[in-house]
């Protein structure tokens, strides 16, 4: 009998089994701890949905890559020091080459944007080779070069996800993950204040608040352009907890990047739009709307805790008007100047990985100016030419810019609801996302490269106008 005839048609005995090697696995490691319990159930699990599965295997790499705090994916490094998510990728790419290979016959999905993330991850190498002849250290090389490296899994998602994957289960998890990363910074900022004290303020900062800006403006045009989907209250009560989580960062840069966003999808909605049926009153009526939620739900949360938010939030919004007031920011631009100096000095190939900049930083509990030797700027642009010169800023940005032409084109041409809802979410993000990348080099520095690498590939194979269907 075949095993898959065995377990359609199980005997009682193999029934009996099935039971009492669940029983031991969750019995047993309760004897030692919780703890071990717990990762030893959920990682059975997790197996069990991802095996043989590169989509499902994607999907959950994603997923904890947003969600799991940096100090517990740091606890759950996996020997040769493999990051959690690196370990999932590798079993996806192990699991995509036997669908390969016995499914699909070596049979590879091509797509228009393949060459110029070839460049991008032959820009990636050749500032290998830039920063192994500059002598740097070979362990900061290994440590820079796996983020931009993320980007491979382009490749993973555009031949293993279809469209309607991606519309209707990972584009709705990164929302997911956005509420649930929204939920951790709302209890981290309750943790850490002190209720009886109602002018104290503690502002949440985490990398995983990258995700924030992403799911506001996907939440926000499916608000705009198709709310029947899901009901206007659905979405509101979805928002709620991403909105404030969001302002409890206080991150002027994601504010920029999101208001940004939002222009973008009013103007998109009133050019879709009929000449006839134009108005400029109800894009802006439904932007407002959005405005008014997220306000509303911060002032009830300031009301509660009592916590001054909407004080702290001001003051740092003057600094729009006068930067000089903010040292973090004037320490900030003093390090572009300290970098703009180093990419004089090697402009065409730039420092290569591992390269390391003596910059001005201010502590953040003393708020006392100190040098330390980063590896990174907070800037996209200048970290690309930094390390990568100008073959990796322009690889890049061509990469970027044919990513953001599809989705613009897919919005302006779809005749599918959903494929046009995406689309606007996708253009949004990408506007607001190239201004944040003023502030931030997240797309090509840290662990959130591998969001903006599935993120860019969803888009692509979303608006796939030749869409094939995959198991």
């Amino acid at each position: 009998m075949q095993l898959h005839e065995r377990f359609a048609s199980p005997t009682p005995g193999l029934i009996a089994g099935v039971v009492v090697v669940q029983i031991l696995c969750i019995a047993i490691p309760n004897l030692w701890s919780m703890a071990l319990a717990l990762t030893l159930s959920g990682g059975l699990l997790l197996a069990g949905y991802t095996f043989f599965s590169p989509r499902r295997t994607l999907l959950v790499a994603l997923v904890l890559n947003i969600v799991l705090p940096v100090k517990l994916l740091f606890s759950l490094a996996l020997p040769g020091g493999l990051r959690l998510q690196e370990g999932i990728l590798l079993a996806a790419c192990l699991f995509a080459l036997i669908d390969l290979v016995y499914k699909r016959g070596l049979r590879l999905r091509v797509t228009a944007i393949d060459l110029p993330v070839l460049c991008l991850l032959a820009a990636t190498l050749l500032s290998v080779a830039v920063g192994v002849a500059h002598g740097h250290s070979g362990s900061q090389i290994l440590r820079d070069v796996r983020y931009p490296f993320y980007y491979a899994v382009f490749f993973l998602v555009t031949n293993f996800v279809d469209r309607r994957a991606v519309l209707e289960l990972f584009a709705p998890a990164l929302v997911l993950c956005g509420v649930v990363v929204g939920g951790e910074y709302i209890l981290e900022f309750l943790g850490a204040i002190d209720l009886s004290v109602g002018t104290r303020f503690v502002r949440v900062v985490r990398l995983q608040g990258m995700v924030l800006p992403l799911a506001i403006l996907l939440v926000a045009n499916q608000f705009i352009h198709n709310p029947g989907r899901y009901g206007r209250p659905l979405l509101v009560v979805v928002m709620l907890p991403i909105g404030l989580a969001f302002v409890l960062t206080v991150g002027r840069g994601m504010w920029v990047a999101v208001g940004v966003g939002i222009l973008c999808s009013a103007l998109l909605r009133h050019f879709s739009l009929p000449r006839a049926e134009r108005s400029a009153w109800k894009p802006a009526l439904l932007v407002v709307g959005l405005l008014v939620v997220v306000v509303g739900v911060t002032a009830l949360f300031q009301r509660f805790t009592g916590a001054a938010i909407g004080a702290h939030a001001f003051q740092r919004s003057l600094t729009f008007i006068d930067y000089e007031r903010d040292a973090p920011i004037l320490a900030r631009l003093l390090s572009y100047a300290t970098t703009l100096e180093a990419i004089g000095a090697h402009p065409l190939l730039g420092h290569g990985q591992g390269a390391m900049l003596n910059i001005l930083s201010i502590d953040p509990e003393t708020l006392e100016p100190e040098m330390i030797m980063a590896g990174t700027v907070d800037n996209l642009y200048l970290a690309l030419w930094w390390k990568m010169g100008l073959a990796g800023l322009l690889a890049f940005t061509w990469f970027y810019w044919r990513v953001f032409q599809r989705a613009w084109r897919a919005f302006k041409n779809t005749r599918d609801s959903q494929v046009q809802v995406f689309a606007a979410g996708a253009v949004a993000v990408m506007s607001g996302m190239a201004v944040l990348g003023l502030s931030d080099a997240s797309m090509v520095s840290g662990r959130f490269a591998l969001v903006f690498a599935v993120f860019f590939a969803m888009v692509v194979v979303a608006t796939d106008a030749d869409d094939a269907q995959t198991d």
